[in-house]
């Protein structure tokens, strides 16, 4: 099986979750406790070269941004294509109160959308949520063609 990481679509997704994953991290917590998952349609991601390709650019950029250890996950069902990638290096105890508080604020933000759509009837996406990093990533890998 030939190199992943050889593949052009490979060096693209590095290049468009690196900011991403960046992103995904707590303020203030010096690089720590980042995480990122990303849902795409089945066909979409099998045009960006398939789950395990996803899931390898998603290791690379994330060691790229010093996660040294980590973890990936992926699979595909008849409706959505999952992969998602996790920090878990041990936090220092200096930044280990602003990665609780952004975990505690995004559990916030989410049981208050979920809140709002038992009360409204209509979704309302939470920064972080899978909606949101979707369409961001949508985004940023289509501003990368224009590049």
């Amino acid at each position: 099986m030939p190199s992943l990481a050889n593949d052009p679509r490979h060096q693209k997704l590095v290049g468009v979750l690196t900011p991403l994953l960046r992103r995904a991290c707590p303020p203030d917590a010096g690089g720590y406790g980042g995480a990122y998952e990303l849902r795409l349609l089945p066909s979409e991601a099998e045009g960006l070269g398939g789950v395990p390709l996803i899931r390898s650019a998603m290791r690379k950029a994330a060691r790229e941004l010093g996660w040294s250890k980590l973890q990936t996950y992926g699979s595909v069902s008849a409706t959505v294509a999952l992969a998602g990638v996790l920090d878990q290096r041990e936090v220092p105890k200096e930044f280990a109160a602003a990665v609780e508080r952004y975990k505690m604020a995004q559990m916030r933000d989410a049981a208050e959308a979920v809140s709002r759509r038992l009360t409204s009837g209509t979704p309302h996406a939470a920064r972080g949520s899978v909606f949101v990093t979707a369409q961001e990533f949508r985004a940023a890998f289509d501003a990368a063609d224009d590049a």
